[in-house]
């Protein structure tokens, strides 16, 4: 991410960046949430919250605290409605804020200093929804194996359904900045992050993962996670904003090749725990 806004013509997709840290972070929370039933029987949806609130809103008010006194350095068009700049990010609506405001984002053509926030409204979108939801799967589950399913279908649902609203909006788009900001369009990656870790796991690992440890060689592991890696490379050279083609495949792309990484690497955890 810092190279596209560093370098744009040079790095012109490093905004996949992005939707890299959004799958990691589906996989993440995920798998810990299927950790947490499997081993209690149950989700604590108030500790879930807490945990999340405590590890975004103090940095986010440092944050807001450390940039105001810049402000005196910056073109006045930055701090123009400052004060619905700062409180669209406490709220969690920074990408909401942006969409309403209109301008592109490729263009930088947005002058609010905490534009940079609209990735953590949908990061936090995707929390509460997805918290709310598997608490409530958790009360309907027998067993962690019907718990593990039932987040799959789901995950796997809500994937296809984000997607294909991306999909569908970009032919029909004259401007993109509002398909990228919104919570709708661009929050699949999340959840394909989801949908992996109900197939492998962290703690309680699931079949499918010991199968491939037992399928795949340590040479073709390492190739997965090398081809992977070089794909998402790739991406950050030829993925163009304003390109249609970006929001068709470019996105999917970036967010398969993270899966499959996240795949690789716990395969080499489980083949070299020693």
């Amino acid at each position: 991410m810092l190279l596209y806004h560093f370098y744009q013509n040079i790095f012109s997709g490093g905004f996949v960046g992005v939707d890299i840290f959004f799958t990691f972070s589906g996989f993440l929370i995920t798998a810990l949430l299927l950790d947490e039933f499997a081993r209690s029987g149950e989700i604590d949806l108030v500790g879930y919250l807490r945990r999340r609130f405590y590890r975004i809103f103090p940095p986010l008010v440092l944050m807001i605290l450390l940039v105001m006194p810049l402000t005196l350095l910056v073109r006045q068009d930055y701090v123009a409605g400052i004060g619905s700049q700062i409180m669209a990010s406490l709220g969690f609506v920074t990408n909401l804020f942006e969409i309403i405001s209109g301008g592109s984002y490729e263009s930088q053509f947005i002058p609010h200093l905490f534009v940079h926030t609209w990735s953590l409204a949908v990061e936090v979108h995707y929390y509460l929804f997805w918290g709310l939801g598997l608490w409530w799967l958790s009360k309907h589950s027998k067993n962690k194996g019907a718990f593990r399913g039932s987040v799959f279908l789901l995950s796997s649902a809500l994937f296809f359904v984000s997607f294909l609203a991306m999909f569908v909006s970009a032919f029909s788009a004259h401007e993109f900045s509002g398909i990228y900001f919104s919570s709708v369009t661009h929050i699949f990656p999340f959840f394909l992050g989801s949908t992996l870790a109900t197939i492998t796991g962290v703690t309680d690992t699931a079949p499918l993962l010991s199968q491939l440890k037992q399928k795949m060689s340590l040479k073709q592991t390492l190739t997965l996670a090398g081809a992977s890696l070089f794909g998402l490379f790739l991406l950050t050279f030829f993925l163009k904003f304003t390109h249609i083609s970006t929001y068709l495949v470019g996105f999917l792309l970036a967010s398969i090749l993270t899966t499959t990484m996240i795949l690789a690497a716990r395969l080499l955890h489980e083949k070299t725990k020693k």
